[in-house]
């Protein structure tokens, strides 16, 4: 082996490390905006059960005709916290698959 041969070697060493690490950077960099958006989800799903438990305790006490409307109400409040719990489910996944599909390539 020549010395210009072990140049290049190395030099195509560090371009592929950098290039490795640069991937991985990019990664880290989506999947910490999935988490954050998963978090804010999250949050938001909190207080809308937050608002259901409030809806239970009120129809205890409501007439006939309240209970229709907190039971509707209570229904769609399910409805939007299904939504964002299957959004913070498919951000973890993709994720996962992209981690996955990195550590694959590795």
């Amino acid at each position: 082996m020549t010395i210009e041969y072990i140049g290049q070697a190395e030099t195509e060493f560090v371009g592929k490390a950098e290039s490795m690490l640069a991937d991985y950077t990019a990664m880290l960099h989506r999947s910490d905006a999935r988490n954050a958006e998963a978090r804010e989800l999250l949050a938001d799903a909190e207080a809308l059960a937050a608002e259901v438990r409030d809806l239970d305790n009120a129809e205890f006490m409501a007439t006939p005709d309240e209970q229709v409307r907190i039971g509707a109400h209570r229904a769609l409040l399910q409805s939007e916290i299904d939504a964002k719990s299957s959004r913070v489910l498919q951000l973890h996944q993709e994720t996962f698959q992209e981690w996955e599909a990195w550590t694959a390539r590795q």
